[in-house]
């Protein structure tokens, strides 16, 4: 599992006092804010957020120190993370989507391929799973699609949408 989670991705710029558009990656966008400072990718600078209001899981925020409309541009696509320890502490049969990245997947008890990301385009949640072929399909996150999703044994089991087993073959 990884020690540090992505929560959020400034996006856009808002205004000319240095104000920010963030999508948040939190089950309450504005819970971006409820942390005590963020950090970007490699931990080179921090950031103390606070959140304003959101619509749609965008975030409008202030960054302390960032202060003009071009401070603000220079932070756009800097993606947010924070230590996973400051994370509220998962139930047993709860997951983090991070947690998915890198899980075997298993169809009828056979390697299938490997969750190689999770996405969210505002539709509902997306796995990206890279076949035993190398080629990424997409699939609906659901309990009906993934009935078996354990983080602890590594594992996620498969039972494809109806159709797809036909554009498998066909690929």
């Amino acid at each position: 599992m990884s020690q540090r989670v992505c929560i959020g991705q400034i996006i856009n710029v808002h205004g000319i006092k240095g104000a920010v558009k963030i999508k948040a990656f939190l089950t309450n966008p504005m819970d971006i804010g409820a942390f005590e400072s963020v950090t970007d990718q490699h931990q080179k600078r921090t950031f103390q957020i606070k959140a304003h209001s959101q619509k749609q899981g965008i975030v409008l925020a202030s960054i302390k120190g960032v202060n003009t409309r071009n401070d603000a541009e220079l932070l756009k696509g800097v993606s947010l993370y924070i230590n996973r320890n400051q994370l509220p502490q998962e139930d047993s049969d709860e997951f983090y989507y991070c947690d998915l990245i890198g899980l075997t997947v298993l169809k009828d008890s056979e390697v299938f391929g490997k969750v190689h990301s999770v996405e969210n385009f505002g539709a509902g949640d997306i796995i990206n799973i890279q076949i035993n072929n190398g080629k990424i399909y997409s699939f609906d996150f659901s309990e009906s699609t993934f009935p078996v999703v354990s983080v602890d044994q590594g594992i996620m089991e498969i039972c494809l949408p109806h159709g797809m087993e036909e554009v498998l073959n066909e690929d």
